[in-house]
């Protein structure tokens, strides 16, 4: 009966709202646009329509994928508006995860000598830090300096063998991978350690698959760029990537061996059974990232033929919409470049 009291309202929202997510067929269809001007006026009456219709047929990528990003932002500070006590929380944790990603892009685009206005252009809307601090932040030149700001010494540890001037490729994606780790692990030991009943079970399936799929892609790009003591960057926990598979991996010579072992794995094999022959077809570790994205999306649609009042619905929903943002940036993107279809396609993350 608490669940009830204390949700109702709020999961009545997201009901409504989850009616108005775009489809499967949808966002395929959107891959066959010639422009993005077709697409802004497919979405004009949606629920991004009020940050599209400030958008003109030749804005830049940049400029698209935040007027996505601040449609999205919108969806959350609603539910923020009526949320109340542990349902607070529970939002309000859900966002501390986008200063991670501020900050790992921060690092990127300083590595790669790109200004303040090109990366300011693209943070996160509902991320917590200031523009102001992440200003400051852009002046340094320390790595362990600017994420010191978090206030972590876990963190600063992660990152203190990487200087800025050294980071680039697939160097500079092995930094943001602990950083954004970093931040969906604080979020996921929020979960295990704090949540308890229908309310852990239901988000630990979800936020579970993130951490061990992020340490995954960790320890791959680790053999890469030859990192020797992978551990020390790794986000602490596991969900189903158990200690014995994640040191066999570890100890795996190169990326394809270690992928074969993950396609061997009760759980992961369902999900990355192909992944050395993706990785060998295209030399890119994406495909996890969108492997993930998938699951993630599948995980959250099961949630939701659950039992309705936990806060495993409200985390769906914004796995779902969050993933939904990202899809139609991609498909923005894509079409926006020139690409075809089918390639579009394989750049969003769209269940089967």
């Amino acid at each position: 009966m608490q669940h009830v009291l204390r949700d109702n309202y709020t999961i009545a929202k997201i009901r409504g709202e989850k009616g108005l997510l775009l489809d499967r067929q949808q966002l395929y269809s959107l891959a066959e646009f010639r422009s993005q001007g077709e697409i802004l006026g497919v979405l004009s009456d949606g629920t991004y329509g009020r940050e599209l219709s400030e958008l003109k047929e030749e804005s830049s990528p940049i400029e698209v994928e935040r007027a996505i990003r601040l449609g999205f932002a919108r969806a959350v500070k609603i539910l923020f508006a009526s949320a109340q006590g542990s349902v607070r929380d529970f939002l309000q944790e859900f966002t501390y995860r986008f200063d991670a990603y501020d900050l790992a892009a921060l690092i990127v685009f300083k590595a790669e000598g790109k200004t303040w206005e090109e990366f300011i252009a693209t943070r996160q809307p509902l991320a917590i830090l200031k523009e102001s601090e992440l200003h400051r932040l852009y002046s340094l030149d320390d790595i362990r300096a600017i994420v010191g700001i978090m206030g972590d010494r876990t963190l600063e540890a992660r990152v203190r063998d990487f200087a800025m001037e050294d980071i680039s490729g697939e160097r500079a994606a092995f930094v943001r991978d602990i950083i954004t780790g970093w931040g969906e692990e604080r979020f996921y030991n929020y979960i295990n350690d704090k949540l308890r009943g229908s309310d852990r079970a239901n988000c630990l399936p979800i936020v579970g698959v993130t951490i061990d799929l992020m340490n995954l892609a960790i320890v791959l790009r680790s053999k890469l760029i030859g990192i020797s003591k992978v551990e020390d960057h790794l986000i602490r926990g596991s969900w189903k990537l158990d200690r014995k598979t994640m040191g066999q991996v570890t100890a795996a010579q190169d990326v394809g061996q270690a992928l074969e072992l993950i396609s061997s794995h009760s759980y992961y094999g369902r999900i990355l059974g192909s992944g050395r022959q993706r990785y060998e077809e295209t030399k890119s570790l994406s495909f996890i990232e969108v492997a993930l994205r998938k699951h993630s999306i599948n995980l959250s649609r099961r949630t939701f033929a659950g039992f309705p009042y936990t806060l495993g619905i409200i985390l769906a929903f914004l796995i779902l919409k969050e993933n939904e943002a990202r899809n139609l940036s991609a498909m923005f993107a894509g079409v926006g470049a020139g690409i075809k279809p089918d390639q579009i396609r394989s750049l969003a993350a769209i269940p089967d």
